[in-house]
């Protein structure tokens, strides 16, 4: 029986319509925008100047706090000019423009497309490598891959998980690159397996890609047979369901466990990986090659199939080009999506450019955008039964609307993880993703400001004990006659 996760979820149509398109390389623009904060966590320092002469590969961007990563240039140029430059969402990030002059790689890159299976015995020396060619997690939240890769003291990885579900509809760049790198990727999580400290890892694909199972079967079987290093790697068929490609819910399909609210995947002895960051570890380690591609799948119902794209594109790339090389805009398009229906955001400026966990342009027509006329909850429970963290979502809109949000935090709003499940179940046609995804981000800053007090108090509370034990003794005065 094909594995799945055990609360909720729903089954949307998967529409992939792109799977058969093989990856095209997008060819490089005239000029690139290189975002500095394209990861989770702290934005990074560029570390050029206007004017600047650049390679394919040279670091232009450093990490500024220990969650952050490097940024590499994608093409060879000058740069002319750094400053701030709005993003998919409209917020303004600091861009380094770079004018494309020929493409000439740094030093050190390996380009050529030999295989390299032998897995270096250093962890140390492979963290160092990943973290230094800026590679992020691709499955979406694009955490820094070597924080991930090092569980916190206490911790132990017990099973290293490749995420290859691509649940959301119509994404199709993770089928693709399963079944046209389906080795390196093996490489790649054998990699991270020596690094965890050679725990199994179980790579989990949905049973709706059969060519990117058998491709991962037989890359790993041909690795198993051939290299060392490579025991313990095996491939999961999961059934497909939405949205199984979460973090939380694939490893409750993979090891039966559940990770507890405000809790971590290692907390449970999981450390989960998507398929596309393996690429970019076998890439980083073994090629030395920064993360400055990834593909990326042009789609929708109103693309014909000559239309249909699978892209590996250099980050920087802006959105406007890569349209006018698919053809421009379909007539019957009226939203443009980055990444996929269910959980994308649409993007409010086609001058915007990619980032390292660019996944999709999707195009949606009136049809499939028109919000229907919301009614009255009926409390039938169908939110609560498709939400696979577990949670109320009619409840939580509830204590939202009010703004109630003691309550929001007693019944745990900030575990949701946006999946959408309710909105698409809801008879009544309540926003309730909307409003539920605010509340969250309210009461997350709530969590952190009481963290950050309690941390300061703690830390004041230190330093004066510290500074009275530093105090001279008194030395007693004698006793008046």
């Amino acid at each position: 029986m094909k594995k799945t996760f055990s609360i909720g979820g729903v089954h949307p149509n998967d529409s992939k319509i792109s799977s058969g398109c093989r990856i095209e390389v997008l060819p490089v623009p005239g000029t690139v925008y290189v975002s500095m904060l394209q990861h989770l966590g702290a934005m990074a320092n560029p570390v050029v100047a206007v004017g600047d002469k650049v390679k394919v590969g040279q670091v232009i961007g450093e990490p500024s706090g220990f969650i952050s990563a490097f940024v590499h240039s994608p093409v060879s140029g000058t740069v002319k000019s750094i400053g701030p430059r709005k993003d998919l969402a409209g917020w303004n990030i600091t861009h380094v423009e770079i004018e494309v002059e020929g493409d000439e790689w740094a030093e050190g890159i390996d380009l050529s497309d030999t295989l390299v299976t032998e897995i270096p015995q250093d962890t140390k020396a492979i963290l160092d490598k990943i973290k230094l060619n800026g590679v992020v997690g691709l499955g979406g939240a694009t955490f820094p891959a070597h924080v991930k890769l090092c569980p916190p003291p206490g911790k132990k990885a017990e099973c290293l998980i490749l995420n290859g579900a691509e649940c959301e509809p119509y994404l199709t760049s993770d089928n693709r690159i399963m079944i046209e790198r389906s080795k390196e990727i093996v490489v790649g999580a054998a990699i991270m397996k020596y690094v965890l400290g050679g725990c199994p890892a179980v790579i989990g694909i949905e049973e709706n890609k059969p060519e990117a199972i058998a491709a991962m079967k037989a890359a790993v079987a041909e690795l198993q047979a051939n290299a060392k290093g490579y025991d313990g790697i095996s491939v999961m068929v999961l059934k497909k369901k939405y949205p199984q490609g979460g973090e939380k819910q694939l490893i409750d399909a993979v090891m039966h466990r559940q990770v507890k609210s405000m809790g971590l995947p290692i907390d449970v002895g999981a450390v989960v990986q998507n398929v596309a960051t393996s690429l970019a570890v076998y890439e980083a380690v073994q090629k030395n090659k920064p993360l400055i591609t990834n593909t990326l799948t042009v789609t929708g119902d109103c693309l014909p199939m000559e239309r249909q794209h699978n892209y590996l594109f250099r980050i920087g790339t802006p959105l406007s080009f890569i349209i006018d090389q698919m053809g421009g805009i379909p007539e019957a398009a009226v939203k443009v999506v980055s990444g996929g229906p269910m959980m994308g955001k649409a993007i409010v400026n086609l001058d915007a450019t990619t980032v390292k966990g660019s996944s999709s342009l999707l195009f949606l027509t009136a049809a499939q955008t028109v919000r229907k006329e919301q009614g009255n909850c009926i409390r039938c429970g169908k939110c609560a039964e498709a939400c696979p963290m577990g949670l109320e979502p009619f409840l939580l809109n509830k204590l939202a609307k009010n703004r109630m949000m003691d309550e929001l935090e007693e019944n745990a709003v900030h575990d949701c993880i946006e999946c959408g499940c309710c909105l698409y179940t809801c008879p009544a046609n309540i926003p309730l993703l909307d409003v539920i995804r605010i509340a969250k981000g309210d009461v997350i800053k709530i969590i952190r400001g009481r963290q950050a007090a309690a941390r300061a108090a703690a830390e004041a509370a230190k330093a004066a004990e510290a500074a009275k034990a530093a105090e001279p003794a008194k030395v007693a005065e004698p006793a008046k006659k």
